[in-house]
């Protein structure tokens, strides 16, 4: 049996074995707009499930969430997508919320079969991101008032923020 990610729990070779299978996802969202398009739903479902590395920030916490948030609810939001480093990029300091221990029963292993059809990676990797954004239910509605504020294009004094 190959070692678990102790973040996520894939059998891809450990967490080093896991960060490569990524960075082969993500080199080859550049080879295809079918994968491109769901890159950063990807880049957010993998971070919400690998805190430790890609969240250590508050800042980074909340763009990742907000982001998962937005993918998997408002999909084809980009340019709400794109305003979150916006709103994220001010004086006000973001209170990190607790990380969640389970962060959710589908990972980076269920998108990342080479021989898969590529016309069926999309929805792959949505299931995947729904999965991991059910898994954090207890920070939802801070992302939900985040996001709102995103979409305000709010600034100053927010909602989860000192």
């Amino acid at each position: 049996m190959t070692e678990s990610c102790p973040s996520c729990g894939a059998c891809l070779g450990g967490r080093a074995g896991c960060q490569a299978v990524f960075d082969e996802l993500s080199a080859r969202a550049w080879t295809s707009p079918r994968r491109g398009a769901v890159h950063n739903l990807s880049v957010d479902a993998y971070a919400m499930q690998h805190p430790d590395d890609y969240c250590v920030s508050p800042k980074s916490y909340a763009a990742h969430l907000i982001g998962l948030c937005c993918g998997v609810e408002h999909p084809g939001g980009a340019a709400l997508y794109w305003a979150i480093p916006r709103w994220l990029d001010g004086p006000a300091a973001i209170e990190k919320p607790p990380l969640i221990a389970h962060r959710g029963d589908l990972t980076i292993a269920e998108v990342s079969d080479p021989r898969g059809e590529e016309q069926e990676h999309p929805e792959r990797v949505r299931r995947w991101a729904q999965n991991v954004w059910a898994a954090h239910a207890a920070q939802h509605d801070l992302a939900r008032r985040w996001l709102e504020a995103v979409g305000k294009g709010g600034t100053g004094r927010r909602d989860g923020l000192r």
